[in-house]
């Protein structure tokens, strides 16, 4: 009903729920809950992919299970479904997405209240962020940003996760990031409306192929401790590589970079 009402006021309006597991399958209160079958929802927010790029960037998985839940989900969504999922790092119910690079944060407000990296932490935590936003920006989905994140903000659970924006203090280089991410994104059709094919999820290393057209392109992924040599064509956007050879690349470990196919 609702959905419908708010096709009357505007017929191409999205009603995106908060469901935070595989909304397929969800069940609440004992019910099987039917949101795309009965057309309840158009689309949702999408926390299995924000699960699976946490673990795999915490060494808590190698690449496999990051893999599973992307196709699993692709496979349980219908297209248009899996097309407007917000692929999100951060929300108001979840630590900063800088914060979660590191850990979920403490039960208690008063160590959550005291959390704060230490200059080691912060840049292991800025590497890791990086990456997953490369992830975020090339999955099948819409890529959402919690306000701040874009800016480097810190914080664990509700409430220190809502602080106001660092207006003219914020992170400007990781702002920058954000910024080509979503300048590459727009720029190729691919990364929005491709097929994708995983290559390698395994080792702590994952790749993948977005691919639309004539049009491919290879997303690779090092959080393994050792360099990953790779093929492929030009970099469009990437960190801690160096090229070796025409067309090789060798992928330093927590590097990344986004490329053209051969």
């Amino acid at each position: 009903l609702l959905k419908k009402r708010i096709r009357q006021i505007r017929p191409d309006a999205l009603l995106i729920g908060e469901v935070w597991e595989d909304a397929s399958n969800k069940v609440a209160y004992g019910v099987h809950r039917r949101y795309f079958v009965d057309g309840v929802l158009d689309s949702v927010m999408n926390y299995p992919f924000r699960t699976a790029i946490l673990r795999f960037l915490r060494k808590e998985d190698d690449g496999q299970g990051l893999r599973e839940t992307v196709e699993t989900v692709l496979e349980n969504y219908p297209a248009q479904v899996a097309a407007c999922n917000m692929n999100l790092l951060g929300t108001h119910d979840t630590p900063r997405a800088l914060s979660a690079m590191l850990s979920d944060g403490f039960d208690s407000r008063e160590e959550n209240a005291r959390w704060q990296f230490s200059p080691e932490e912060l840049e292991t935590a800025k590497t890791r962020l990086r990456m997953a936003t490369a992830l975020q920006f090339t999955l099948p989905g819409s890529p959402s940003i919690y306000y701040g994140d874009e800016a480097g903000m810190e914080g664990g659970k509700d409430p220190f996760n809502r602080r106001t924006y660092p207006w003219g203090n914020g992170d400007n280089a990781l702002l920058e990031h954000y910024r080509r991410l979503g300048s590459l994104r727009k720029a190729w059709d691919a990364l929005r409306m491709g097929t994708l094919e995983f290559t390698h999820a395994t080792g702590g290393r994952v790749s993948y192929i977005r691919a639309l057209g004539n049009t491919k392109l290879k997303i690779f992924c090092n959080c393994s401790d050792t360099p990953w040599e790779i093929s492929c064509g030009g970099v469009l956007l990437g960190n801690a590589y160096e090229a070796i050879a025409p067309g090789c690349l060798r992928v330093m470990p927590m590097g990344w970079c986004i490329a053209e196919a051969l």
